[in-house]
């Protein structure tokens, strides 16, 4: 025998809940929208383990740094400035239609010839 209670309930709680979302504008749903973005945000940066005093990377790949020391991220990293591990940019490599490989260099702003890298045309 099924309890009548729990299914009532059920009914209820749905009917209160239609009634309620009812009275939603689109301007409501767009501020909820908002408030549950900023929550995810916010839980990337919480949520994930990086080592103490150090940056790592969150699930979407950002920079994450810890602050505290109790290995949880507190702030978003800059690259730029800070040290993350994981984040690591290769300098880009370019190959010509004779499948000889360029590698850019920072240092004069150019494109080098890096023999070890080419890849010959079949």
């Amino acid at each position: 025998m099924k309890n009548g209670f729990g299914e009532s309930l059920r009914v209820l709680i749905a009917g209160a809940s239609a009634l309620a979302l009812a009275g939603c504008t689109h301007s409501d749903w767009e501020a909820v929208a908002m408030g549950l973005n900023m929550a995810a945000d916010d839980m990337a940066v919480t949520l994930t383990q990086v080592p103490p005093y150090e940056c790592g990377l969150n699930a979407q790949n950002d920079p994450v740094c810890d602050d505290t020391g109790d290995g949880f991220a507190d702030r978003y990293g800059d690259p730029n400035y800070e040290f993350v591990h994981g984040w690591y940019y290769p300098p880009p490599v370019r190959i010509n239609d004779y499948g000889e490989a360029f590698q850019y260099d920072s240092g004069c702003d150019c494109w080098r010839r890096e023999p070890s890298l080419d890849t010959y045309p079949q």
